[in-house]
């Protein structure tokens, strides 16, 4: 359709009076013949006119390219070379203006001016001139050119014999020419290297090898002395040599070490690399500057023509880059790639490679995202993308001269018998005797050499300082694809928004860089430590420093110590503080092992004996045997480094595993969606925006990348941000800001009882003795019931007070078992400060004025769930031996013929009551030697003891547990228990909480003596058949029924590899070891995004292995998981999964803004490439910089909902919420956006006076808003932008109602007003810097009476101003108001509440069916 030529009618537009800069440029051979006052008389005395139409007194400097009369060729015609301009000609006023017409302003011109006789246009240079008789015979000429009389100018083409252009293609040639030259060099020095490894000689990953080959070497030292493979006396030392083995680690057994050498070579490629890349960044800056006559006059470098300069400027941006993304993904192989591939054992560099396997933490069941996802995976398999590549140095030991490197904080020692490189760790031996035979510690040359295979006892953490981390940060790729979209901002005159994108990107890289190192320098203050140390050499203490530590030392342990290595105790009593380790809130004490030959498990029954890295000691107690002699405080160092339980924890902090989460993976396609939408929209730009090639090619850069925002990565964790900080004012810390959404996904929530559910200590309720009545069996009977300690037989009065490991520290700390801390607190009784010698401790009875000596103690061991004492009795000389523990466990103890015929009934009745039930069982071995015990194990210790009786504490519920547990249910989570504590009380407890309901009933699963499984009913005490529980796990039950299990069932099931069923069915997992609690959240895992929630301890493995791990410490800056709570209630739990699901909503909703933004600004984008006109600039940089940025922010301030709702927040971005909000909102934007223009299309004021790009000049492009068209594209499009933040800031489910989050509002509000006066008002000050709804000052005065104080640049179009009638204003306005209120209502009523909860309920997504 023709612009301009018919109105609304239908009727032929009548041309318009024109007033303006219409007339062309005049150009003649001689300034005389210049019409009168045109030409040197134009100026002032003194001074002549210039060929670039100024008045000067020189005109000497003046370039010959800036003479209009050369019509911007760069190489004029002869026939033009000689023509100079006259001055110009002030503005005319044509009637019935045809801009086309040439002819027309000419004739209208000539009369105007007094230009007597004709001139041709230029390039007419045969045409008929009438000039005066004077100039003809001076051979005089005149012609017509500029605007619209200059043709075309022909596209101007480099030489590239520039001196520019051979500079730059000799530097590129240069380095084509080096990387051929080494890449030859580096095939032919390689070709051994390639043979061994097509032979696999010499190219093994790091393995177990390295061990078993330096422990031969050991063995055969040591052979005249000792057997192989045990520990031996060295032949030249005397000291104890241990077996040697490596790592066997899954993680290690996966590197692939490839060596490296340097090479002269090399070192000139890698340096040629270096300065070209700085040259591409100045040869870019160069040609930017350019573009801004920073090096003289614009285009300089492009022969002065600014389409040249950005036809120029657009291949260097692409191969920059090309280049810069190339070297980015090759970023940590680029330097060993200057360098000469060789065996690793003759490099001087290791380039070591580890595949990173991504945690998946809930994966899409979508068949576009798993295919999206094998895609990618292909793709990052191809570029090697999922390896983690680094380069170490190898360094050699001084004495011994062996070859190693370090990586993630570890030694790799080279075997020359293997050729492989592994980490190197002693092994002690297995048993106690094994382990004891190692005190009387090292020689110092042994030590020496443990140490050149260990290296120091410091965990070295390499922290960068915060330039270099900020230079690793801005190398990720997304930094490099802001940073290279922020150039073309910068290049094309829009550096305004380029420089505050690139401030917000730049703050956003700085707060990350900021905090990561932080965090770092936190790690790093706690691995590494050094202290001064005893550590017994040569026979003799040393005072040396922990740093000197090597496996097989002995080191006394002292009160203070940090302790410095995983170590076993062979001496003292010793009280440990794991609170920083475990999160364990009261000291440990520990003991030593004993002289036998038991097996030493450092994590399972041998805990209380280890010693772990980085825990403190409290108290460190010599113990004086019975002989006199004393046993100090000592320790056997086991690991050292990253071998020890710390070195592991600081590793896995150090250097994670990926974690991939659904909403991750959902993100990477809608990335790539948003890439093919984005490379659509470049190719509509270059075909709508008919002007020349390379402003669109820029203009479709901006419009992909403000499809793809720079900003929407930090916009994404913004509402982890604010949570996280909402969340530490709650006492809640957190540690790893991803889990934080995750938080937001928990459909089960764990539970351990004793101090989490229920209050931390337990209360003395009573005891149940027992006694023979008689000779037989039968005559063993309980009596009744006492609730009170002094009520209870002097026996069991004595058991208490004795049978425990409580001790007493400085200020009268009692440390220990929380429940043997309360029981020997009700004896009454004391702990004295000085056993008799002898004794491990001396217990004062008061009331009695006796003491009792604990001559014999074996330790609370988990997998008996017993202790036992032996205590002497001064009274008799007596010694009495106590074993007290579960239930369940002593029963198999004891003597049969003391249990009565209800043992069961009875403590599963108190137990079922919430009673926490221990039996109590006693031996009285009369006078006898305590040296005949010295050697006697604990089964020789317990078995045959009679019965004594039940002692019983009961574990409080904490006063909001209940609370807790009903609001958790309330938002849709599952609660289940997984408790160390009997299955009864655990039903007991669970029916307290609310986690089961009290007339539910339960079945509890356990293994019967044959080690067969089966079912009892809880209250009924009856047995279940298996059918019945077919029915439970199917779901088929049809009343409230509950499922209990005990460890021994759990793995039973598990091992059968039939616990899968059971799993979300059952309630309750009680008697589980703390392996046995991670084993159960793994499977709980396999179907739900799970929560653990416990008080540290025997619950740090759950901590770490559930998706949200919520430790109960008071300890800020927790390690042990992701979250901590001070303030040790499990309403931190709901706390969390609120402030989690706001989390996630929020960051949805921010993601979501982002890409309304993107979708808006296309829209806007394409209208503009097909009308040929734009926004102006200010227009522009209030959007980017304020509406935009400002309004994110804005959203991730929503507040949480007060509880948690039924429902949880999506977390797939392709999910049916997400879609029908961005496709609603999009069609209606879109739809009310093609409405305005066709109620524009309607008007009688635009139709005739439509915006014809080929009227304006076109070259100034920030005056193209200076149009109908634009004002109505940008005013709609402005509310859209505003409004759509107003859209994705509802839904209350997870966070408060929308008028809550008053920042947002109040933003929303004032740029809706300042849009509104814009657009309603009269020409104003706001709307003129918007070029809109005015025009120029002399268009505003006579034909609007308004004269405007303030300055504005003439209108760029032919009526001089683009004001909309008043009425239509209105109409326009309440068009934009309505556009606002329909994706409101599609938001609200569709997305959100009505049509979407309708649909939830006919169409329900497949989603977890859990019983809550």
């Amino acid at each position: 359709m023709e612009i301009n030529k018919y109105d609304v009618n239908g009727q032929v537009c009548p041309l318009r009076t024109q007033t303006g800069n219409l007339c062309p440029q005049l150009c003649v051979s001689d300034v005389s013949l210049c019409p009168v006052g045109y030409g040197d008389d134009s100026c002032s005395e003194g001074q002549r006119l210039c060929i670039d139409g100024s008045c000067s007194e020189d005109c000497g400097d003046v370039p010959s390219r800036m003479n209009p009369c050369g019509c911007k060729f760069q190489y004029p015609p002869e026939q033009a070379r000689d023509l100079v301009p006259c001055a110009a000609f002030p503005e005319v006023t044509i009637k019935r203006y045809n801009a086309k017409d040439a002819g027309q302003a000419i004739d209208f011109c000539s009369d105007q001016f007094n230009v007597t006789g004709t001139a041709p246009q230029w390039g007419e240079w045969n045409g008929d001139q009438d000039l005066p008789e004077d100039a003809e015979a001076n051979n005089g000429r005149r012609f017509w050119a500029g605007t619209p009389c200059c043709p075309t100018a022909p596209k101007y083409r480099y030489t590239y014999n520039e001196p520019l252009w051979i500079g730059v293609f000799s530097c590129v040639g240069a380095e084509a020419l080096v990387l051929l030259i080494w890449i030859a060099y580096k095939y032919v020095r390689e070709i051994p290297v390639r043979h061994m490894r097509r032979s696999e000689a010499g190219f093994t990953t790091a393995s177990a090898g390295v061990g078993a080959a330096i422990n031969e070497k050991i063995d055969n030292d040591s052979k005249e002395k000792s057997a192989i493979g045990h520990s031996s006396a060295s032949s030249d030392t005397g000291s104890k040599t241990p077996k040697a083995e490596s790592v066997d680690s899954s993680d290690e057994s996966a590197l692939q070490i490839k060596g490296f050498k340097n090479d002269p070579l090399g070192w000139v490629g890698f340096a040629s690399l270096i300065l070209i890349s700085l040259g591409w960044i100045v040869w870019m800056g160069f040609w930017t500057g350019d573009y801004y006559g920073t090096m003289g006059e614009e285009a300089s470098l492009a022969h002065y023509n600014s389409t040249l300069l950005e036809e120029t400027m657009i291949p260097i941006w692409v191969f920059s880059v090309t280049w810069f993304v190339t070297c980015c993904t090759f970023l940590w192989r680029i330097r060993n790639f200057f360098r000469i591939e060789c065996l690793p054992s003759e490099g001087t560099y290791v380039q070591i490679e580890r595949e990173l396997k991504e945690v998946k933490m809930a994966s899409s069941s979508s068949m576009i995202v798993k295919f999206a996802k094998r895609a990618e995976e292909g793709f990052v398999r191809l570029i090697r993308a999922n390896v983690h590549v680094q380069t170490c140095p190898i360094e050699r030991t001084p004495q011994t001269n062996l070859r190693y490197f370090n990586y993630m904080c570890t030694r790799y020692v080279f075997n020359e018998s293997s050729r492989q490189y592994g980490p190197y760790q002693f092994d002690m031996g297995t048993t106690h005797s094994q382990l004891r035979s190692h005190m009387d510690g090292l020689s110092n040359q042994e030590a020496a050499h443990r140490l050149e295979l260990v290296g120091p006892n410091f965990i070295s953490v390499h922290v960068p300082s915060y330039p270099l981390a900020f230079i690793l940060e801005m190398s990720q790729f997304f930094y490099l694809y802001q940073l290279m979209v922020m150039w073309l901002y910068y290049f094309w005159a829009y550096y305004t928004i380029g420089v505050i994108d690139t401030s917000i990107i730049l703050l956003s890289a700085i707060v990350k860089v900021v905090v990561r190192v932080r965090s770092e320098l936190r790690v790093k203050r706690m691995a590494e430590h050094s202290e001064p140390c005893a550590i017994l050499r040569e026979g003799k203490w040393q005072e040396l420093s922990t740093i000197d530590l090597v496996p097989g030392d002995t080191f006394r342990v002292s009160v203070g110590m940090h302790v410095p290595c995983d170590a076993v105790i062979l001496g003292g009593n010793i009280v440990v503080d794991e609170s920083s380790l475990t999160g364990e809130p009261l000291p440990i004490r520990k003991f030593p092992i004993r002289d036998d030959h038991g097996v030493h498990d450092q994590h399972g029954a041998g805990k209380i004996n280890t010693l772990f890295a980085g825990t403190s000691v409290s108290q460190a107690q010599s113990v004086t045997a019975s002989d006199g002699t004393v046993s100090e405080a000592i320790g056997l160092c086991l690991n050292t480094g990253t071998q020890t339980d710390k070195g592991q924890l600081v590793q896995n902090i150090l250097f994670p595993q990926p974690i991939s989460f659904i909403f991750n993976e959902q993100l990477r396609l809608v990335f790539t969606i948003l890439i093919i939408y984005a490379i659509i929209v470049f190719a509509l730009a270059m075909v709508f925006y008919q002007t020349k090639p390379s402003a669109a090619w820029f203009y479709a850069m901006f419009s992909s990348s403000q499809l793809i925002s720079p900003l929407l990565p930090a916009s994404l964790v913004m509402g982890q941000s604010v949570a996280s900080t909402r969340l530490k004012k709650k006492q809640i810390y957190c540690v790893d800001l991803p889990r934080i959404i995750m938080a937001g996904k928990v459909q089960v929530f764990c539970f351990d009882k004793t101090g989490t559910l229920t209050k931390e200590g337990l209360e003395f309720y009573g005891g149940l003795c027992a006694r023979n009545t008689g000779a037989d069996v039968e005559s063993w009977a309980f009596d009744t019931f006492i609730d009170t300690f002094k009520g209870l037989p002097e026996l069991m009065r004595t058991a208490a007070a004795t049978c425990h490991a409580v001790a007493e520290v400085e200020g009268g700390l009692m440390i220990g078992n929380p429940v043997d801390i309360e029981m020997f607190r009700t004896t009454q009784c004391e702990i004295s400060k000085t056993p008799t010698p002898g004794a491990l401790d001396t217990v004062v009875v008061p009331e009695e004025n006796i003491k009792l000596d604990i001559v014999k103690r074996f330790e609370f061991l988990h997998s008996r769930a017993s202790m036992s004492v032996a205590v002497r009795d001064p009274r008799d000389g007596h010694v009495h031996v106590f074993v007290k523990g579960s239930f369940e466990k002593i029963k198999e103890h004891l003597n049969s013929t003391t249990v009565p015929n209800n043992y069961l009934a009875k403590a599963n009745g108190m137990a079922r009551q919430g009673g926490y039930v221990l039996a109590v069982g006693h031996r009285d071995l009369g006078d006898i030697d305590i040296s005949e015990m010295e050697h006697w194990s604990r089964d020789d210790m317990e078995n045959g003891s009679e019965l004594v009786g039940f002692i019983v504490f009961k574990n409080m519920l904490k006063p909001d547990t209940p609370a807790a547990i009903a609001k958790l249910k309330e938002g849709s989570t599952r609660t289940v228990m997984i408790t160390g504590d009997t299955a009864l009380t655990g039903v007991f407890i669970s029916k307290s909480a609310g986690l089961m309901s009290e007339p539910s009933v339960v079945y509890l699963g356990d293994l019967n003596k044959s080690g067969e499984l089966y079912w009892v009913d809880v209250d009924k005490d009856e047995e279940v058949g298996q059918s019945e529980i077919n029915k439970v796990i199917s779901g088929n039950a049809g009343y409230d029924v509950e499922l209990a299990m005990t460890g021994k069932a759990f793995n039973y099931l598990a091992d059968m590899e039939q616990i899968q069923p059971y799993v979300l069915y059952t309630r309750v997992f009680a008697r589980m070891l703390p392996t046995d609690k991670v084993r159960c959240i793994q499977l709980h895992m396999e179907h739900a995004i799970v929560g653990f929630c416990g008080d540290g301890g025997n619950d740090l493995g759950g901590l770490r292995a559930a998706h949200v791990g919520l430790a109960l410490s008071e300890a800020e800056a927790s390690i042990v998981s992701p979250f901590s709570a001070g303030d040790r209630s499990i309403n931190s739990c709901v706390e969390l999964l609120i402030q989690g699901r706001s989390a996630l909503a929020t960051s949805f909703a921010n993601y979501l803004y982002l890409i309304l933004y993107g979708q808006t600004m296309t829209f806007l984008k394409i209208f503009s490439f097909y009308f040929s006109n734009t926004a102006s600039s200010n227009t522009w940089i209030w959007v980017d910089a304020f509406i935009n940025t400002l309004m994110s922010v804005c959203v991730a301030f929503s507040a949480p909902a007060k509880k948690l709702s039924k429902y949880r927040p999506t977390a797939r971005i392709l999910g049916p919420q997400m879609m029908a909000t961005a496709l609603g909102t999009v069609f209606i934007n879109f739809a009310f956006l093609a409405g305005a223009f066709g109620w524009l299309y309607q008007k009688q004021w635009f139709r005739c006076n439509e915006f014809d790009s080929g009227s304006t000049d076109i070259s100034k492009w920030w005056l193209l808003a200076d149009n109908y068209e634009a004002f109505v594209l940008a005013i709609v499009c402005l509310f859209q932008f505003v409004n759509n933040a107003m859209v994705v800031n509802f839904g209350y489910h997870y966070r408060r109602r929308w008028y809550y989050n008053y920042p947002l509002i109040f933003f929303w509000a004032v740029y809706v007003a300042i849009v509104s006066i814009v657009l309603l008002a009269e020409p104003n000050w706001l709307g003129c810097r918007f070029r809109m709804n005015c025009g120029s000052k002399s268009v505003l005065a006579d034909n609007y009476d308004i004269h405007p104080s303030f300055y504005i640049e003439d209108y760029n179009n032919v009526i001089g101003h683009n004001i909309i009638p008043n009425g239509s204003r209105y109409q326009l306005w309440v068009l934009c108001v309505g556009n606002m209120c329909a994706t409101v209502l599609w938001q609200v009523v569709v997305a959100l509440y009505p049509v979407h909860s309708l649909a939830r309920k006919k169409r329900p997504l497949r989603r977890l069916q859990v019983k809550l």
